[in-house]
């Protein structure tokens, strides 16, 4: 048998990574990080616990790479918004749907980041690499600026930007945190409706 080119060794090594992370996310999720063992991702991602190894250099090192991926997706879709052109109800309204797709596309990692959180707060986040505050406080500034004109044109009500960024996650992550079994079953034309007026948006 011819030995595998590089190419197709480096798409392998990135198939299985991908399924190393998706097995962790799952029972992160589900188990919390601190009940897992190396062990049990690799049962569930159907390898050896050797294998893992080869991949990543600990358990620790999974759960880094699935909270930058989660913080990394969370910065592009607000940033994104914030850069949009257009009238602000129009930016509002897209700026909803796409929190609704990446809410169901990344639900494990805020329910894993949710866990984290409880169990050690900032400190536990910061001690994995990833300062709170300087990450959230890109997002806030990136949907801050569509919030602020959004309220410039009469959309929203005056209330300071940085309030409604507060509002806005805190209803997404309350939902996805405690209600996780039933997010998948939400309408989005509903959520959507319940976003808007939960930030006083005037019809359009």
């Amino acid at each position: 048998m011819a030995p595998r080119s590089r190419s197709r060794s480096e798409q392998l090594r990135v198939e299985g990574r991908q399924k190393l992370l998706a097995a962790a996310r799952s029972l992160f999720a589900s188990h919390g990080y601190f009940a897992c063992k190396v062990g049990d991702i690799a049962r569930q991602a159907g390898m050896s616990q050797g294998n893992v190894y080869w991949y990543f250099g600990s358990k620790e090192e999974i759960l880094q790479a699935i909270l930058a991926e989660g913080f990394g997706a969370i910065e592009v879709m607000t940033a994104q918004a914030a850069d949009e052109p257009g009238p602000a109800r129009a930016r509002l309204d897209m700026l909803i749907g796409r929190t609704i797709d990446l809410y169901r596309q990344h639900a494990d990692f805020t329910r894993i980041l949710g866990t984290l959180m409880g169990q050690g707060g900032q400190e536990l986040i910061r001690s994995l690499g990833f300062d709170m505050t300087e990450i959230g406080g890109s997002y806030h500034a990136n949907l801050a600026r569509l919030f602020g004109q959004a309220r410039r044109e009469g959309v929203l009500a005056e209330l300071e930007p940085a309030l409604y960024v507060v509002f806005y996650f805190s209803l997404f992550n309350g939902l996805l945190i405690t209600y996780g079994d039933l997010w998948p079953q939400l309408d989005s034309g509903v959520l959507r409706q319940v976003v808007l007026r939960m930030l006083g948006a005037q019809p359009a």
